[in-house]
């Protein structure tokens, strides 16, 4: 029988098995993370879902009721900007904004140029009726990296016209997006 207490004896080292052990993990800790990427990879798709009501649970079930209310009534308007291009949705319509909005000098001239570009457009008109609808409706900017840069001037376009604006950002790789 085996002592692995004693030095002095010839007793048996169980430190290849552990080593042997803990190498086998390792593999399979790697072969796993990567079987894990490669299926959750960028080309995937992502789904956006609007949120429930946020701040403290409610007290009573007339609070309750409220809180559900107000959540039901106000509706998003998603918009994708990446810098170059509003891309509404779930509809998809586009409008290019060719120009560099830092480039332009004043604040009037940039709101004056947003409008221009989307008058007639799909996305200017959701815009238009989303205004037209204060309280029951408000703007989720979905940005994208790319877009940061100019993201500044397109939010205060949107607020110029009096609406609520969020903005959530997304990641650059993400090539199909479905909201609800």
């Amino acid at each position: 029988m085996a002592n692995l207490s004693d030095p002095d004896e010839g007793g048996i080292s169980l430190f290849p098995m552990f080593n042997i052990l803990a190498c086998t993990l390792g593999v399979m800790v790697f072969i796993l993370s990567t079987v894990a990427t490669v299926m959750l990879g960028a080309d995937k798709a992502v789904e956006i879902v609007e949120a429930g009501p946020t701040g403290p649970l409610p007290d009573t079930a007339a609070e309750e009721g409220a809180a559900v209310a107000a959540r039901d009534r106000r509706r998003p308007l998603w918009i994708e900007w990446d810098g170059e291009m509003l891309l509404l949705y779930p509809t998809r319509d586009t409008a290019r904004l060719e120009r560099d909005l830092r480039s332009i000098e004043t604040w009037d001239e940039t709101w004056s140029y947003i409008s221009e570009t989307l008058a007639g457009t799909r996305v200017g008109n959701a815009i238009a009726q989303a205004g037209l609808d204060l309280e029951n409706r408000y703007v989720v900017l979905l940005a994208r990296p790319s877009g940061f840069d100019e993201l500044f001037e397109i939010q205060s376009y949107i607020e110029f016209l009096g609406m609520d604006v969020g903005i959530e950002p997304i990641d650059q790789q993400w090539q199909r997006i479905r909201v609800r």
